[in-house]
């Protein structure tokens, strides 16, 4: 076999990994290969891969005689790779690397480090959080197979129970006793009106602004803890809003608002939901914030589940994504 033979037939590195197992090329020619084409030098090479150089010169022409083609020019002073050792050496680094990466993944698949991880998640948490939590856990566990589930908080609890979810990221709610459940971040609240609403020409409002203004709210029966909450401090301000409406989840009321139902008094983050109808602003509430928790069972379900958990907290430590500047006057057509 004639050295343009070897480099015209390998023309993919599929195609060149099949055929040099069917040359009788093992995986040790390969290695000894990659260390001699590194350092051109028979004896720093057989240092390397840690046999005697007499046998490691063998080893090397062996291959060379099963590729059928020299690989590398030989004097007395010194080592270089022939055209076919360069080509070689560029396949050779590619089967090694995809070895590695397989045995790698194959010892983690066996272990606590692999498997699978079901994460539940409402939109902050998909949107702002968990796209940083998943490179860095990747990172740490690239066998373990992360499944996120976009879900209202009702749904989650209800997967949690039926031992379909992992993990879950929720608004607060009532959480069964064989979970526990932990407060990871909060955020303020904001205003979300139609765009031709009157209250648009305010930078901020105030809960009395609500006071007789068609308005839409969760549900009672999803039991969001800031919704709570707001209804609470609506009514001990002696607010009166005109409810017409109710929502399951903040699309829902950013849906809501958009078709001029009413007002929705919703979460920070829901001001990066874009719809052409509906405008942000900031409205003061007192002391009521939208809080994010991470419900997890309340005993160690393994060290990756407990790794993935002290990511998300630490994501939400340090992260304010959804902290949107509000909406300028100028950008609003009144």
């Amino acid at each position: 076999m004639t050295e343009n033979h070897i480099l015209d037939s390998a023309t993919d590195r599929k195609n060149f990994g099949a055929n040099t197992m069917q040359a009788n090329i093992e995986i040790r020619h390969l290695r000894y290969f990659a260390a001699l084409a590194r350092e051109l030098h028979f004896g720093r090479a057989a240092d390397i891969i840690g046999i005697s150089q007499a046998p490691y010169s063998q080893q090397i022409k062996q291959l060379e005689d099963r590729l059928g083609t020299r690989l590398f020019e030989r004097t007395t002073r010194r080592v270089s790779l022939t055209e076919a050792g360069a080509k070689f050496l560029e396949y050779c680094d590619d089967i090694l690397a995809t070895l590695d990466e397989g045995v790698s993944h194959a010892r983690a698949a066996s272990s606590e480090e692999g498997g699978r991880l079901r994460v539940g998640a409402i939109r902050i948490a998909a949107s702002y959080i968990l796209p940083s939590v998943l490179r860095a856990f990747r990172r740490k566990y690239p066998a373990v197979i992360v499944e996120v589930f976009g879900m209202t908080t009702g749904l989650q609890l209800r997967k949690m129970e039926a031992g379909e979810l992992d993990i879950a990221l929720i608004r607060p709610a009532s959480v069964p006793g064989s979970f526990k459940a932990e407060l990871i971040c909060e955020e303020g609240l904001c205003a979300a009106l139609h765009k031709d609403h009157p209250l648009c020409q305010k930078t901020k409002l105030e809960l009395a602004d609500l006071d007789q203004q068609p308005m839409v709210l969760f549900k009672d029966t999803v039991g969001t803890d800031y919704s709570i909450a707001l209804r609470a401090a609506i009514r001990k301000h002696d607010v009166s809003p005109n409810i017409i409406g109710e929502f399951t989840d903040t699309i829902g009321g950013v849906c809501l608002v958009g078709s001029g139902a009413g007002i929705a008094v919703l979460p920070e983050s829901t001001r990066s939901s874009i719809s052409q109808d509906v405008v942000y602003r900031e409205i003061n509430v007192p002391e009521v914030t939208a809080k994010l928790v991470m419900v997890r069972p309340d005993h160690s379900a393994g060290r990756k589940f407990d790794d993935f958990a002290a990511l998300v907290t630490q994501a939400c430590a340090s992260t304010e994504l959804w902290r949107a500047p509000p909406t300028p006057l100028d950008d609003i057509n009144l």
